[in-house]
């Protein structure tokens, strides 16, 4: 009896030190992001200054749309496919020496994976950007799209950093050196800040095109040397298919294919808002851009620190402790972001007037990024919850369902992009956005709980 109790209480009191760092995990993540995202808002009010919802703008905006598309894909999807099986690698050895030998080998696997993958992209790009612009900004000029493949083209180099960057990024979460793997992206809207108080005035928005790239440069060096102060290599090798690295193959696949459905609803956003008229893209950025910064804080710190916790559940088939953590994270997400939500949907006219009405952005342009802001909140607590179930679809190795509730919700975003905007103009792209992530939510949690119902459901007798 003793015995029974003893285990209970150990038992207990591991599951209250997993969580614990699963919140300072979260809180570190959380400070950075939000520090990142202030930057961020504050680098959007600088634009709104020197640009307001202006041609040069939209043809910067549309020329950042493809890069941004893939980094965010093929490389943000590879950070949370890469770390459980870091995770794995590490667990499966007997003693530290071997099991860090083994997630080094997979690291450098996992990194030439994804250069794999990302540089034909770029080549393509660069051979097929010419041909493509033209269907995303379906309404500009013919020299608005010129500015936009000379910008388009300055930001490729972007694609094979972030691809190391997103490697790297994954060993430091893995490793649980979370401060500096978040703290990284606050150099790129720093330098953007800079560069358009010291060069916006004399030569327009290639700066912003330089800011990105400085930004991407900055980013994936200081990664590559915090990864190798850890004993890890820079280089990419290929052992081969490994189980490991089939293991990566199997997450990483289908969590890609979900993910770019996600992202390809953006895509179709900007490109039908490509075709409403003069400053419609830039429009609709500032007025998705506070919704994010709110998604972002809300969100990223959570997502990013729960996989680890996850992985370690599911490893150790601890379903209950499982279900309980995944209720007690969302939970205290939507408890803190529903009222936050509510209270920015109602002073929506205030913060768009203060932080963007200035300069070359007028009281008409406020009006209507304050509408398309108002819709685009309304995705918050949607998106914060669906990044935490995403975490946990990972961490059961269960992504083709991402994919498949993903399917349903960019057929939503379509749909609602063909008929929305001829009623309600731009503003009906962000209603549209806001749908799909309905869509996708609800899918996704009647897909796993015809896998996992256990996972919505108390153990019996308990």
């Amino acid at each position: 009896m003793c015995y029974v109790r003893n285990v209970a209480l150990a038992e207990a009191t591991e599951r209250k030190a997993a969580r614990w760092l699963v919140f300072q995990n979260a809180a570190i993540v959380g400070v950075f992001t939000s520090l990142t995202k202030i930057a961020a808002a504050v680098k959007v009010a600088v634009t709104a200054r020197y640009f307001g919802a202006s041609d040069e703008l939209d043809a910067f905006l549309i020329a950042f749309l493809l890069p941004s598309f893939f980094v965010d894909t093929i490389a943000g999807t590879f950070t949370p496919s890469l770390v459980p099986e870091l995770m794995r690698a590490r667990s499966k050895q007997t003693n530290a020496e071997a099991g860090t030998a083994n997630a080094v080998s997979l690291a450098q696997s996992g990194l030439t994976l994804v250069l794999a993958a990302m540089v034909p992209v770029m080549i393509a790009l660069a051979i097929l950007g010419r041909w493509a612009l033209p269907l995303l900004g379906s309404s500009f000029s013919a020299d608005k799209l010129d500015i936009s493949f000379s910008l388009f083209l300055g930001m490729l180099v972007w694609l094979p950093l972030g691809a190391c960057s997103s490697t790297w990024r994954a060993v430091l979460n893995a490793d649980g050196h979370v401060a500096i793997a978040s703290a990284v992206p606050l150099g790129t809207p720093v330098i953007t800040i800079l560069a358009l108080f010291f060069g916006a005035a004399r030569w327009g928005v290639v700066v912003l095109c330089v800011a990105v790239a400085l930004g991407a440069i900055t980013e994936f060096l200081v990664l590559a040397i915090a990864v190798r102060r850890l004993g890890y290599s820079l280089m990419p090798a290929w052992p081969g298919w490994t189980p490991e690295v089939r293991a990566i193959r199997r997450q990483y696949a289908p969590l890609l294919a979900g993910t770019m459905i996600t992202a390809g609803c953006g895509l179709v956003d900007q490109a039908v808002a490509g075709s409403l008229g003069s400053g419609s893209v830039s429009a609709l950025s500032y007025g998705t851009k506070f919704g994010a910064v709110l998604i972002a804080v809300g969100g990223t710190g959570m997502a990013t620190a729960v996989l680890p916790e996850f992985s370690r559940l599911v490893s150790q088939e601890r379903w209950q402790a499982l279900r309980r953590a995944v209720w007690a994270h969302a939970g205290l997400a939507l408890l803190l972001l529903i009222p936050v939500t509510a209270a920015f949907m109602w002073w929506s006219a205030d913060v768009v007037r203060w932080m963007f009405q200035r300069g070359e952005f007028t009281a008409t342009d406020a009006a209507l990024v304050t509408q398309i802001q108002r819709f685009s909140l309304l995705q918050v607590p949607l998106a914060v919850t669906l990044m935490i179930l995403q975490r946990l679809v990972t961490a059961l190795a269960a992504s083709p369902l991402i994919l498949r509730a993903g399917v349903a919700a960019m057929v939503a975003n379509v749909v609602g992009d063909m008929t929305l905007p001829r009623i309600m103009g731009v503003r009906g792209v962000a209603l549209a956005a806001a749908i799909a992530q309905a869509v996708f939510l609800i899918g996704l949690l009647a897909l796993l709980y015809a896998k996992e119902p256990r996972l919505f459901r108390r153990a019996e007798g308990r």
